[in-house]
């Protein structure tokens, strides 16, 4: 159970972080491009 607790909030913080990422460059590349 915790084990695959872990492993599905490991998978929604990289999912996020990636997203955030992604989020970031886009507004990076409208803003300088």
């Amino acid at each position: 159970m915790g084990d695959t607790m872990s492993k599905a909030t490991k998978l929604v913080l990289g999912t996020v972080g990636v997203s955030a990422v992604l989020s970031i460059a886009l507004i990076a590349v409208i803003a300088f491009g």
